[in-house]
């Protein structure tokens, strides 16, 4: 907004608000005309005469603008707003109106600052909320004429062939509008008591609206498929699930909860991502002391603050899950070890996990934020670097695996050589449960079924698309060449090679050529070996010689990127993460009476050095156990990892 020479006055109480005083017109072209008054929250919500309506709606195009005289003062507003003011204007009474973008000065970060910090109260004080979803058609003005007056008691009765039509020209005209698509909209929503919808003039109750579209009928949603046209009904649903059962904000969920639900939206600040959600967080008190409202900080110091709550109140792997679930690689403004709550989520299956390490938890991992650097500091030790990388694997839905006669084939004689011999039984030790089998006397005949079977798996490689236009020439068939050499060392050793109870590569590899899997952690990422001649699944942005680490507490391995950093910049950072660490309590070894708990930092010796990485993504390296209790390294090679 432009205020020209308008000045605002300052607000005089830490409750205080504007509201904007519309004049009325009968005339819908007339020139939009009010006035700014003060007022507090307190006064609003006993005010039983002139209760104001809250405005939700998107801001839309900077560029495209309006006018309204405030005062006197001719203020340039954004198109989409002056629409809504037009569309909410009464014929002959003032209307008390709050809008973010008129009520706010929007040039005062201090006070911007505080004013979201009460939007949720503002919608909840309100007398009612008008959803604004624009300009209105044909089509839409027949949902909303269609929608039942429930306050009424009048529902209208439509056969199938009516109600198909309705709910047709809803999901095209109404439920693609840019408002379902915004961040703001979910407090915005279910702080409001009485919301309504508004296109054009025309409005309905909220209540109305989704009573008409999902349960005036058949209700199928819940059976659906995701690509079967229903997509904008099943999000209408949810929206009204939080509605009605948020009570007033309270039963929204954590800030972590709202965070994964929202991801990706839009937003004209990308900050409101995290300041959106505060109202209605049922940790809001904790996440407000550690990402309090400030338009002052910068979008990565945000993010990174947000992902170090995160880390503090859940744990690595969580962060790290996190980060896998978000499709393409965040920009230089945000950390690489946050989260960037603009990407929508990925496709991809969750990482492999082994499950030896199931019964076993850390109890106090170090964690360590320099946030004048936006560094995040992790114990751990070095695993290898990558030295081949494959092509990414197409998700495994996309494959004709039926049509792979001559693996399924070769599967199905070593699962039924298994059971001849007696099936799979296990053995347990400190380290967890291992699945066994015995193939005493057919061991000739299961070392050349395995040996086909990796055969198959080299042939299904060689025709895999090389779909990434960066990767270097040749890259993958030197992959196919590792992988080889990997396989054939894996022939004479007492595993599992397929079924359900193999483990690491061998059960990744099966499930993604199940015919009957649903998803696989293979599906979008990539196989790996590195120098020393490991294999493992690793992200699809990653390359050669990115390095592979384990960190405390964490039950995947991580692949991260080193990072130049300047000598006297290193000097502070190094400084800063060894005082960091040193000033924790004294770290120990496992207790002797529980040994699977890691319950201090393992030290046969100090934490040497400091390394400087961009995190690249999870993984899962064959035969290695991330912080197995029986893998912890010497006091020689373990490093605290400053993350950029």
């Amino acid at each position: 907004m432009d205020p020209g020479t308008f000045r605002y006055q300052h607000l005089s109480s830490p409750n205080a608000i504007r509201l904007l005083i519309l004049e009325p017109s009968k005339d819908q072209d007339e020139e939009l005309r009010g006035t700014l008054i003060h007022t507090t929250l307190e006064d609003c919500d006993y005010e039983l005469i002139e209760a104001y309506t809250a405005l939700s709606y998107v801001w839309g195009d900077p560029t495209l603008t309006g006018t309204l005289t405030l005062s006197g003062h001719v203020f340039t507003i954004t198109a989409t707003l002056a629409a809504a003011l037009r569309d909410l204007r009464d014929d002959t009474r003032p209307r008390r109106i709050w809008a973010d973008a008129l009520c706010i000065d929007q040039t005062n970060i201090p006070e911007r600052n505080s004013q979201v910090g009460l939007m949720g109260l503002i919608y909840r004080v309100a007398g009612h909320t008008v959803i604004f979803l624009g300009p209105s058609t044909p089509e839409t003005d027949r949902v909303l004429q269609s929608a039942p007056h429930s306050s009424m008691n009048f529902y209208p009765s439509w056969n199938q062939s009516q109600r198909h039509e309705i709910v047709q020209a809803a999901k095209f005209e109404i439920l693609n509008r840019p408002w379902f698509f915004r961040v703001w909209i979910f407090q915005e929503l279910i702080l409001s008591r009485d919301p309504w919808v508004q296109i054009g003039r025309r409005r309905v109750r909220w209540k109305d609206f989704c009573h008409l579209l999902l349960h005036n009928g058949p209700n199928s949603l819940s059976r659906g498929k995701p690509d079967d046209g229903e997509e904008p009904l099943r999000m209408l649903d949810r929206m009204n699930r939080s509605y009605i059962n948020g009570g007033g904000g309270n039963n929204a969920g954590n800030m972590l909860a709202l965070l994964k639900a929202r991801r990706g939206l839009g937003a004209t600040d990308a900050r409101d991502f995290v300041f959106a959600h505060l109202g209605i967080a049922s940790d809001q008190w904790n996440v407000a002391q550690s990402v309090p409202v400030d338009y002052c900080s910068a979008l990565g110091h945000v993010f990174a603050r947000m992902a170090f709550y995160i880390l503090e109140t859940e744990d690595v792997e969580t962060l790290i899950t996190l980060l896998d679930q978000q499709a393409g690689v965040t920009n230089g403004e945000i950390p690489t070890w946050a989260p960037d709550w603009r990407m929508v989520p990925s496709p991809c299956a969750p990482m492999y996990k082994s499950n030896k390490l199931s019964h076993a938890r850390v109890l106090l991992a170090p964690t360590l934020f320099l946030e004048k650097h936006n560094i995040l500091g992790l114990v751990g030790h070095s695993v290898g670097t990558i030295k081949d990388v494959s092509a990414t694997f197409p998700m495994s839905s996309t494959l004709d695996l039926q049509g792979m006669v001559s693996y399924q084939d070769t599967v199905s004689k070593i699962a039924a050589l298994y059971i001849s011999t007696g099936g799979v039984y296990y053995r347990g030790d400190s380290s967890g449960q291992h699945a066994m089998v015995s193939i005493r006397n057919r061991e000739e005949e299961h070392l050349e079924l395995c040996r086909g079977l990796f055969e198959e798996w080299a042939r299904f490689l060689e025709h895999l698309p090389v779909t990434c236009p960066t990767d270097p020439p040749h890259q993958h068939e030197q992959f196919i060449e590792s992988l080889r050499t990997w396989t054939e060392g894996q022939l004479g050793k007492s595993r599992i090679f397929v079924t359900s109870e193999s483990n690491d590569l061998m059960y990744i590899m099966w499930t993604y050529l199940h015919p009957k899997a649903t998803a696989s952690s293979l599906d979008g990422r990539r196989l790996a070996t590195t120098h020393d001649g490991k294999l493992g699944l690793v992200p699809a942005q990653a390359q050669k010689e990115d390095c592979i680490v384990n960190i405390l507490g964490c039950q995947v391995a991580l692949v991260v990127r080193p990072v130049k950093v300047e000598p006297e910049e290193e000097k502070g950072i190094h400084e800063d993460l060894m005082f960091k660490l040193n000033g924790r309590q004294s770290l120990q070894e496992p207790g002797e009476k529980h040994p699977q708990y890691l319950d201090r930092l393992p030290m046969h010796g100090p934490v040497i050095g400091v390394e400087h990485y961009a995190v690249i993504g999870s993984c899962c390296f064959d035969g290695v156990d991330p912080w197995a209790v029986n893998q912890i390294p010497k006091g020689s090679s373990l490093r605290v990892y400053a993350f950029h």
